[in-house]
């Protein structure tokens, strides 16, 4: 219990700073004068801009919740790859979409919806690619070092 705890908060601590960092850049890249946590949708929701920043933070640490406990499936020994990338896929795409959607970074229509998921779908499987790989470079590596002994 005290891992999860533990974990959920760094998870928290990660999301909000990769979603201020993320959102710094995205103000840097638009030249913006102020600073925008969000979407212009998702500003439009608030009459004061720091209660857009507060709900942000809210998002941005519930997104590294979902992350952080999703990772947490690969620890669970008795299970097979397979059904491990599932559950975590699933537990990711569960939980990022809609706040995704809160957040304003994914428009509430189908299109937007299809093309998000296809852009997850895509992501997922090249960071479970590189994991796999990266994986598989260390079995070999300690095998390696088992033979010569």
């Amino acid at each position: 219990m005290k891992k999860a705890l533990k974990n959920v908060v760094r998870g928290m601590a990660l999301g909000i700073v990769l979603g201020l960092v993320i959102s710094l850049m995205f103000n840097y890249g638009y030249g913006t004068v102020q600073y925008y946590p969000s979407s212009p949708q998702f500003m439009a929701h608030f009459t004061h801009p720091l209660n857009a920043v507060l709900v942000s933070l809210i998002l941005w640490a519930t997104i590294g919740v979902v992350f952080s406990l999703g990772a947490l499936i690969f620890k669970i020994k008795n299970w097979s790859l397979l059904k491990c990338t599932i559950v975590n896929f699933g537990i990711y795409y569960l939980g990022f979409t809609p706040l995704a959607m809160l957040a304003g970074w994914v428009p509430m229509t189908l299109k937007s919806l299809s093309t998000f998921t296809l852009t997850f779908l895509l992501i997922y499987l090249l960071m479970w690619l590189i994991n796999v790989v990266r994986d598989h470079h260390q079995i070999a590596k300690i095998n390696e070092r088992i033979k010569r002994g």
